[in-house]
């Protein structure tokens, strides 16, 4: 009982000494209950701004310097030239043995057929008309160029060889007489020509390509035949030909 009793002394003595009296827990608030002054709002950290990169001037790579492109000079335009014409062979003295056998090759017994020809001026040639003379036959048109070229030539030739016993006569074939005429008057030809209008002298002679010009010697015979284009140089080697024989001839 002694001992209950001192246990209730001591927990009665530590209640007064823990548990302040309500009056003094009122007038003297406790330090450590006493609720501590606020503390003073701590200020809002400001944003710091981003640190902006420093803006540098961009510096322009460096250019390769710029070769100059090389300037071709411009090549010239080439201009036209028209191609000379190639001048008419002058003829070259032959000797009499290569004129012989030049004629003499191509000579033949075909006796040239006799013609009547109506000439542009209304006359009226035969070929026997010209017995003992030598004949160049020349078969012609104004639509062909190769007649258009050598007729120059022709009229160049007779007024050459004419005083020596030579006539040239032009027979018009398969043409117009108006564009024969207008042809020959323009190159000035001088000696007979005239159209063949029925085309029976061309049969005769058997004609098959233009230009056609034939050889007759004095005594009628067709001494040479040429199908293609004669300049001077042709005509002069066979008409010599032909006045050497007809001077042997005479002389003989």
């Amino acid at each position: 009982m002694v001992a209950v009793a001192m246990f209730l002394a001591l927990v009665a003595c530590a209640e007064q000494n823990a548990v302040p009296a309500a009056a003094d827990r009122v007038a003297n608030p406790s330090p450590v209950i006493a609720k501590a002054p606020r503390a003073a709002p701590s200020p809002i950290p400001t944003r710091t701004p981003v640190p902006t990169a420093t803006a540098v001037a961009a510096t322009p790579p460096p250019t390769a310097e710029r070769s100059p492109v090389p300037t071709t000079r411009p090549s010239p335009v080439p201009t036209w030239t028209p191609k000379a014409r190639r001048a008419t062979p002058t003829a070259t003295p032959i000797p009499d043995a290569v004129v012989q056998a030049h004629m003499t090759s191509g000579k033949g017994d075909e006796k040239a057929s006799d013609f009547e020809l109506t000439l542009f001026g209304g006359e009226t040639l035969r070929l026997s008309d010209l017995e003992d003379q030598v004949v160049v036959l020349n078969f012609w048109a104004s639509w062909c160029p190769p007649c258009r070229w050598e007729m120059p030539s022709f009229e160049k030739t007779y007024q050459e060889y004419k005083e020596q016993g030579v006539m040239f006569v032009g027979v018009a074939i398969s043409d117009f007489e108006s564009a024969a005429l207008k042809f020959a008057g323009l190159t000035g030809v001088t000696y007979p020509i005239g159209l063949d209008i029925t085309g029976e002298i061309s049969r005769a002679y058997r004609v098959l390509s233009l230009p056609t010009t034939l050889f007759i010697d004095h005594e009628g015979n067709v001494a040479r035949r040429l199908t293609n284009v004669a300049n001077e140089a042709v005509l002069n080697l066979f008409i010599e030909g032909q006045i050497r024989q007809m001077t042997n001839a005479t002389s003989g």
